[in-house]
């Protein structure tokens, strides 16, 4: 049987129990698990070449930033339910914000260097499930406005053009 997200039955009073009280047995699974997002979180899912950027930003600057997972390459943040922006703030290509879809999260103890493509990249702060979505969207919004850096090239804004 699948552990699907479990109905909410209270908020979080401690940043600690976020992961368990949104996620229910899925966060101490010691299996890779499916989970629905848009029932207690969404995820906005980016590549790992912005992901990994956008969470050096987060930590830097003392932003809330939760746990975050790859899976095949691709990196996800966890945000609260409907923390989907308004038209003037869309997120950037190339982020998807998941509603509604199943996803796997990885088992408990996964990390990366156990050679599986599906494991966490953070579960810190202890607990702590949700990144803040606009402090993610100001820092994709700069991530992919600059280049990944190259090896002897020099790092610089890209202008980009709506059709």
């Amino acid at each position: 049987m699948s552990a699907l997200l479990q109905p909410r039955t209270a908020c979080p009073t401690e940043p600690a129990e976020e992961g368990y009280a949104l996620l229910g047995q899925a966060w101490r699974s010691s299996t890779p698990t499916p989970v629905v997002t848009g029932q207690r979180v969404d995820l906005v899912r980016v590549t790992e070449a912005h992901g990994r950027p956008v969470l050096d930003y987060l930590r830097r600057r003392g932003l809330r930033r939760g746990a975050v997972f790859t899976d095949h390459g691709a990196w996800h943040f966890f945000v609260p339910t409907e923390s989907g922006l308004p038209p003037e703030m869309d997120w950037p290509e190339p982020v998807t914000y998941l509603s509604g879809q199943q996803v796997t999260i990885p088992p408990r103890g996964a990390r990366a260097g156990d050679s599986t493509p599906l494991h966490w990249i953070t579960r810190k702060p202890p607990g702590q499930l949700l990144t803040a979505p606009i402090p993610l969207w100001a820092a994709l919004r700069a991530t992919v406005a600059t280049p990944p850096l190259l090896a002897g090239a020099a790092r610089g804004p890209l202008t980009r053009t709506r059709a």
